[in-house]
């Protein structure tokens, strides 16, 4: 490409991104309560995410696929925004967000187009943005003969030639200088002056890479510290792989200690494969006990599930659940339970594409738990989150200044009931919860609401249901004990206890 080819996109990049307004950052913990989202306005914000990272078809060989394939992550993106998608997650180490595929300090125009172009319509579509700058594992030679599943995927020849392993690469004073570089050319980019842009994320996993302590926790020091002065109206953070075997508490454990890490996420699937029990039981279990385990760690921090599903034993390759869950049962519980256990926003869901949400139509998902979230404001209310059950309801509840939120569910209602032995969701009926006062229920399956008087049971529904309980402005006033009768040997009435 010419220079002037180069000065071109420079410019158009100039015209097409929305400065930011001011120095403050656009997204931050919430000066009111940290463990919520503050907009720069200091509104505060709840993520409705998903992660809509790359088109995982583009064939960089073909000279159509790049244009067919933004059309495509363009259309995810539309139908998210409609559904009351505000958050996504892009990855900018897969080959169609690649800006330096081949060479160190040599960028692809192309490449740099469609990012600019996606952070414009994210911009269009009030859709927020985390980066994710980098996701590899390997750093072989192009053409290195390996047969292991994703090794391609997840092998960066560029740094070839100046680490052997990634160890090497952790420690190499060039390689952390080309990683820099790469964020430098997206500052250039104009992505630092985005709105729509909030956070830089280090790595996708970057405990799968190998060494750990001595070597990654360093790394990540250092190049947090880089990117918060790069992008300073932006957040840092870093990220490590799914949280379902016993390293993991570790693992996490390291992460709650990283300073410059601006919130807490974790990733956590159903698998079958996984160590952790909780990773092979119900859906919403899994999700509020990931929650838990940040919260646990940095009870002062937001908390993310940045990334949910179900796979396959030990991550080789989508849940076979998929294709028969054509009503979004996972999906429900994935984006409901971990806001009601204590999360900043919904759970963030991978596999976005013809691999379950787009190629099952279950966009909609996002739109229920956008409505049954609207109007409330969990910064002001403090919430605190909790647990507690019924015979048949599992409920996890929010506890907050003015309101209590309750999320219930069937607890007879499984994957394995609904989707493996092929059971129906059955009505429940004349069901209560223990909290007095008014109750305004709104169930996501149906999208509505219902007012229930006090006392009276909640109205039927099937898997779930929502309820919203506004506290009395004042305390009610405990009834006056009866007086006590006087007697010759009792002059006054003892003291009621």
């Amino acid at each position: 490409m010419t220079r002037a080819f180069y000065a071109a996109i420079l410019a158009a990049v100039a015209a097409g991104l929305a400065p930011a307004a001011d120095a403050a950052r656009n997204v931050e913990p919430s000066a009111v309560d940290s463990r919520y989202f503050a907009d720069s306005a200091g509104r505060t914000y709840v993520p409705v995410g998903c992660n809509i990272c790359f088109a995982r078809v583009y064939d960089p060989s073909s000279p159509t696929s790049r244009a067919e394939c933004e059309e495509m992550h363009s259309g995810w993106l539309r139908k998210f925004a409609a559904n009351g998608g505000n958050y996504v997650r892009i990855w900018l180490g897969h080959k169609f967000f690649e800006i330096m595929p081949e060479k160190a300090g040599e960028y692809d125009h192309a490449a740099e187009a469609t990012l600019v172009r996606t952070v414009k319509l994210c911009e269009e579509l009030g859709l927020k943005v985390k980066f994710t700058l980098e996701s590899f594992r390997t750093v072989y030679p192009k053409g290195y003969d390996c047969k292991e599943q994703y090794f391609e995927f997840f092998n960066r020849p560029l740094y070839s030639a100046y680490a052997k392993d990634m160890r090497e690469f952790l420690h190499s004073d060039e390689c952390a200088r080309i990683y820099l570089g790469k964020a430098e050319r997206l500052k250039a980019l104009g992505l630092g002056d985005s709105p729509s842009v909030i956070c830089w994320e280090l790595w996708n996993e970057i405990n799968c890479i190998g060494g750990w302590r001595g070597d990654v926790g360093p790394w990540s020091d250092r190049m947090l510290a880089a990117l918060r002065e790069m992008f300073p109206r932006q957040m840092t953070t870093q990220n490590l792989g799914s949280f379902s075997d016993p390293w993991s508490h570790d693992y996490y454990d390291y992460l709650g200690r990283i300073p410059m890490n601006d919130f807490m996420q974790a990733h956590r699937y159903l698998d079958p494969g996984a160590a952790l029990d909780i990773c092979r039981g119900p859906m919403d279990v899994l999700c509020a006990d990931a929650v838990r385990e940040l919260l646990d760690r940095r009870p002062d921090r937001p908390a993310i599930l940045a990334e949910v599903g179900a796979v396959k034993a030990n991550h080789t390759g989508p849940s076979e659940l998929y294709a028969k869950d054509k009503e979004g049962m996972l999906l429900h519980d994935e984006i409901f339970a971990p806001f009601f256990a204590g999360a900043a926003g919904c759970g963030q869901p991978w596999h976005w594409d013809h691999q379950y949400i787009d190629g099952n139509n279950l966009w909609w998902h996002f739109a229920r738990f956008a409505e049954a979230v609207k109007d409330i404001d969990p910064a002001a209310e403090h919430f605190r989150p909790f647990r507690t059950e019924t015979h048949a309801l599992r409920i996890w509840g929010l506890r907050g200044e003015r309101t209590t939120l309750l999320f219930c569910r069937d607890k007879a209602n499984t994957w394995e009931s609904e989707l493996v032995r092929g059971e129906p969701p059955a009505t429940i009926s004349g069901e209560g919860v223990p909290f007095g006062g008014k109750r305004r229920c709104y169930l996501p399956w149906e999208d509505r609401w219902v007012d229930v008087a006090a006392g009276s049971p909640l109205p039927d529904f099937k898997r779930s249901i929502v309820v919203r309980i506004v506290h009395e402005a004042t305390p009610p006033t405990c009834p006056t004990p009866p007086a006590c009768p006087k007697s010759p040997t009792t002059p006054t009435c003892p003291t009621i206890q």
